[in-house]
Parts: C-alpha cells; structure tokens; sequence
C-alpha cells in the first residue's frame, strides 16, 4: 500500500516570555513522537533575536522569515510548512499574534483562531465572557496599567472580594507573577509584583476553597471533541504555582479519585467552556471544586503543556491513547 507524501509541519517553539524554556520541552516531546510517515517536522525557534531553525539538509543554522514561516533550503529553494504545531506557551504563541501570521499565510495550525487566543491569554476578559454565558468563575477585579488605588479603593475591592485574594498578571502563564495576599497592607505590593512580571493589567481574584481539578479537551479523530479524564492536583504550596507545575512540588492524580456525580460536572463544564470560547485543537481548563457549590473555571489553557510530565499527555494515556497517536491526531484535526 502506497503512504500519502508526508506533510512538511513547522514546530513553532520558545517565545519572548518565561515561559520559553517549558515550550523547549513540550517540543521536543512532540517531535519525539511524530510519525515520520506522515509528517516532516522542522522545529522553528521563536527567540527575541529573531526566529531562526537548523536547516535539516545541512544542519546549518538559518534565518526564518516570520511573514511565511519558510527558510531557505541547501539547493536555493525554499521549505514552507503545510501546517503548524504551535507549542509557544506565552507570547506569542497564547494571545494570538503567530495565529494571525499563520491565518495570513494560510497556514492551518493546533490552535484556535487569533481572536479566540487573544480573548483566552487575558484572564479578566476570559472571565466575563464565561460569566456571561452562565460559567461560574470567583468573583474578581482589575487593575489597568497606569492605574493607582487609594486606601480606600482597596479597602472597598477587598471587602467585597474578602481575603486571602489571588493577584494575577491579566496576561502571562505557568503561575507566573501570581501572588497569595493574605493582608490588606500586601495587596499593592503583589499588584506591582505582578506588573513587573508582563508590565500590563493585573486582576485581583476572590479566593477559592476547594478541591484543584483540570481536565482536557482534545479532538476525537472523526471530527469531534474529546473530553479527557479528570486530573485532581495536590501541592503543599499556598497554590499551584510555577514550582509546583514544573519543579516537581505537586502530586497529579489521573483519573481524579471522584464519584460519578462530580468527574461529570467537571467534565460537563469543561466541554461548555472549549465551546464557549470557541477553541479548537487541544485545550486544558484548570476549576476548584467548592464544597457544597460548584466547580469554578479558574484557568484556561489554550496551549497546555506538552512535556512528558504533562496533565494533557497523562489524561489521555489513561484513556488508552499514547503520545504518537495524540500528536497525529491533533495535526490531523488542525488541517480539517
């Protein structure tokens, strides 16, 4: 039986933000486990100097044009993608900017479209249109860039959001630049402290007692959504913050040891978020189960990571479907 001419995919990873070294990794689990019958994997560096890749003829290193996403080969021609693995987590692979370079040279990608990773990657936006639609999210506040609050703002924002409150980055990811404030007097502090991280705006967020779940979304592979299982996150730290995503200081469960009752509601709520927002490809929703409530959205991921330890990779062992299945799979749904 003749194999289809395998399809020449870029590998878009790094970024400008802190969280260029964790993409670094997520690729090279996605290259490790793509089907080389299918597809021909060049892995482009995205770097604030520029983008650039080791050109597979030669191993040569070159310069990627970030209009076409194509480099020049060894014989004069040029090698252009026919899809794109966007694993940048941060910018500019979150918040839509390589999306719009990718829908303008007409390159179909993993992800959802611009507009709905530009909506994602910003978590006060993100959480009034899930408010909107009916989603529950705790209750919040913002802070704009070059806006100050007096005492008696705080005091106000506070004795309605009540304490301890999370301070959050509006626009960064992996935890950072996220702060547990436990006292009025820490509060602006943390809202600096979190400006320093990604410099715009920065939400202040009612604080959650409960249960830390987070579930996948991925495509079926016959043109529909899959709804991965549940995964409960464990960690002695005041959160689940960047050293307890990435240094080891966290237990994930998989599948979540939860009643019936419960993996479907979180599930339920997952599948109405990845719909509601409209993303596309692989997704992950991070939610606290509150004791006699409900569960609340408290993340969004629209580029989860991807490394060997990662939730999404585990999730859907679980249900039987190894890493080079589960790459093929969402290549194969991104040129759908």
């Amino acid at each position: 039986m003749k194999h289809p001419t395998p399809r020449r995919v870029a590998v878009l990873a790094g970024g400008y933000s802190g969280e260029a070294e964790i993409s670094r990794k997520s690729a090279a689990m996605v290259l490790a486990h793509m089907d080389r019958e299918l597809f021909v994997p060049v892995l482009i560096h995205i770097d604030v100097e520029g983008w650039w890749c080791v050109r597979p003829q030669d191993d040569q290193r070159v310069v990627v044009d970030q209009r076409t996403f194509s480099f020049a080969t060894a014989d004069g021609d040029r090698w252009t993608p026919e899809l794109a693995f966007v694993i940048v987590h941060g910018t500019p692979g979150e918040d839509g900017i390589l999306q719009r370079g990718l829908e303008s040279a007409g390159i179909p990608h993993t992800t959802a479209s611009s507009d709905t990773m530009a909506l994602t990657f910003h978590k006060g936006q993100t959480n009034r249109a899930l408010r909107e639609a009916g989603l529950p999210v705790a209750a919040s506040d913002e802070v704009d860039p070059d806006e100050t609050w007096d005492n008696e703002h705080q005091e106000s924002v506070l004795s309605r959001l009540g304490l301890p409150v999370f301070v959050k980055p509006n626009e960064a990811g992996s935890s950072l630049g996220i702060s547990k404030v436990k006292r009025a007097s820490e509060l602006w502090p943390a809202v600096e402290a979190a400006r320093a991280e990604e410099g715009g705006s920065v939400l202040v967020e009612a604080n959650l007692e409960g249960r830390e779940f987070s579930c996948g979304v991925i495509p079926d592979g016959i043109g529909g959504l899959q709804v991965l299982p549940v995964t409960e996150i464990l960690t002695d730290n005041e959160f689940f913050d960047y050293a307890a995503k990435y240094e080891g200081q966290s237990q994930e469960i998989t599948p979540a040891p939860l009643d019936g009752h419960d993996t479907a509601e979180l599930q339920s709520i997952t599948l109405r978020v990845y719909e509601t927002l409209h993303l596309r490809g692989m997704a992950r929703v991070d939610m606290m189960l509150v004791p006699g409530n409900t569960a609340h959205v408290i993340e969004i991921n629209g580029v989860p990571g991807f490394s060997e330890a990662s939730i999404v990779p585990k999730q859907a062992a679980a249900v039987g479907l190894n890493k080079r299945a589960l790459v093929t799979r969402l290549l194969q749904a991104a040129a759908l």
